[in-house]
This record gives C-alpha cells, structure tokens and sequence, in this order.
C-alpha cells in the first residue's frame, strides 16, 4: 500500500471513530488535576480556616447602619410611579416646577412626543397624515381633567397605540414632560381674564 493509500485509511478510520464515539472504563487523563479536584466551600459549609464559621469573607451583614440607594429601589412610588400608596394618580406634579424644569420639559417634549403629538399638542402630524392613529387633542376636556399621575403614567407605560418610552426618559425627564403638557394645555385654553394684566394690556 503507497503512502497516499495508507493516509486514505487512517483518515477514514478516524472519521469512523469520531462518528461512533470511543469508550473506556479508564479514568480520563487530567493535565492539570487542580481544575478538576480543586479546594473549594459549598454553601453553609463551616470550614476550618476562616473565623466564626463564615463562608467567605464581607458576606455578612455590615455593622451599623447601611442604606439603600433610593433611586435603585424606588420605594417612592409618587415620583417613580406618579401613584399614591393604594394606586391613585397624584393630582399634582411631585416636584418643583422651575423655568429650568420647564426647559428640559420642552427640549424632551420635542425630541420625543411632538413627533405624533405635534409641538403644540393638536395631534396633527405626517406621521398621523400617512396613517397613523391620531392621538387625542391635549385641549381635550377629558385630559385638562386628568391627574398630573395619569399624564406621567401614560408617558412611562404608554397607552393604546402608544408605546411606554420608561426605558427611554428618565423619571426627572418625564415629570418635566408633564409639567411642560400642562404649560401648553394652559397656552391652549386660558381665557384673557387669566393672564397676567401686562400681557392683557397688550392683548386688548
């Protein structure tokens, strides 16, 4: 048998065994056996060169006091949620409303709702133009009635068509976006005897 033959037959024979597989009774050959049979704690062991029968070292408790981090818990559930303890909407913004707050509101606003809202609120867009389910007018009587809480809840979880953007905008964010709503609910429907006497002047 030439050489060419004999490298045919090896490769086929190995091809036959690594279809087949290969058995042994033997022990497996370990080149490094500490992977294998390594030292090691298993869970509520109490081994004998660590103190007081602990574990690992810093599992336990810390001495004194310890705080969690409020914003990873969001126990707060009227700013994170925009809900009361028993899961009513809060009436109210839960924070205070600044030229700043207004700002981000309206610079948040613009990025991610005028695009079906409009930057006014009417709803009238092309996205709605070609096909989109308009959304509802924010001069709407059934939405200057709803609670600061709702306006932030939709914005979190969204609502119907709408998608929730929590993932999005940020909690400080989506309270600026409600209190921007209602900046521009109240340019939309305020009457002349609401405004300030300098502005009416100018307006009469």
């Amino acid at each position: 048998m030439n050489i060419r033959g004999l490298g045919l037959c090896l490769v086929l024979c190995v091809g036959l065994v690594g279809c087949r597989g290969y058995q042994t009774t033997k022990e497996p050959f370990h080149l490094n056996p500490n992977f294998d049979w390594q030292s090691k704690v298993k869970a509520q062991a109490n081994p004998r060169n660590l103190p007081d029968g602990v574990v690992a070292w810093g599992t336990g408790p810390v001495h004194g006091d310890t705080h969690s981090r409020a914003d990873f818990l969001k126990e707060d559930s009227v700013y994170y949620a925009g809900k009361t303890e028993n899961g009513a909407f809060v009436k109210t913004i839960p924070v205070a409303v600044t030229p700043e707050l207004m700002k981000r509101g309206q610079e948040r606003f613009n990025i991610y709702c005028a695009v079906c809202h409009n930057r006014v609120g009417t709803g009238k867009t092309p996205v709605v133009a070609r096909g989109f389910v308009p959304p509802p007018d924010f001069a709407d009587p059934r939405l200057l009635a709803v609670e600061d809480g709702y306006i932030f809840d939709v914005a979190s979880n969204g609502i119907r068509n709408m998608p929730g953007y929590r993932k999005q905008i940020n909690e400080a964010d989506r309270w600026a976006i409600v209190a921007y709503v209602r900046a521009i609910q109240k340019a939309r429907t305020a009457t002349i005897q609401e405004l300030p006497d300098s502005v009416r002047g100018k307006l009469q």
